[in-house]
């Protein structure tokens, strides 16, 4: 009796302490980095992909310097699905949607219309946040 008396306040113990020492279920808010202001980000294309029936390019791209990669982290989860400024090399600048790759931590994806722009494989940009 003693011992079943006791083995049913240890497995009420253990029960009971679960729930507080679980880790939280829900993903904590990312804190933005120092300096995290919307000024723009050099970035550098992955991969491109041109979709010609829809007249859309799929651009992956990551900031150029390391230095930037938690602000455009940051960033890019705050805007992801807006609408920005895309800065190509000779100043020209157009709108892009763009997102954050949620399976690839600090890469977005940009979709622009391709008869506005065209973008390779390592060239670079400016992205522009609102």
């Amino acid at each position: 009796m003693l011992k079943r008396l006791l083995f049913s306040a240890i497995a009420l113990a253990i029960i009971l302490s679960i729930p507080i020492s679980a880790p939280s279920i829900a993903a904590p808010a990312q804190a933005p980095p120092p300096n995290a202001g919307n000024r723009p980000i050099i970035c550098s294309v992955m991969e491109s992909f041109n979709e010609q029936k829809l007249g859309v390019q799929a651009i992956v791209f990551h900031q150029r310097s390391k230095a930037d990669g938690p602000r455009l982290g940051y960033l890019l989860l705050k805007h992801s699905g807006e609408e920005m400024e895309i800065e190509a090399s000779g100043g020209r600048r157009y709108r892009a949607t763009v997102f954050r790759v949620k399976s690839c931590f600090g890469r977005g994806l940009a979709l622009i219309p391709t008869s506005k722009m065209k973008l390779g494989e390592n060239e670079e940009f400016t992205l522009r946040f609102p």
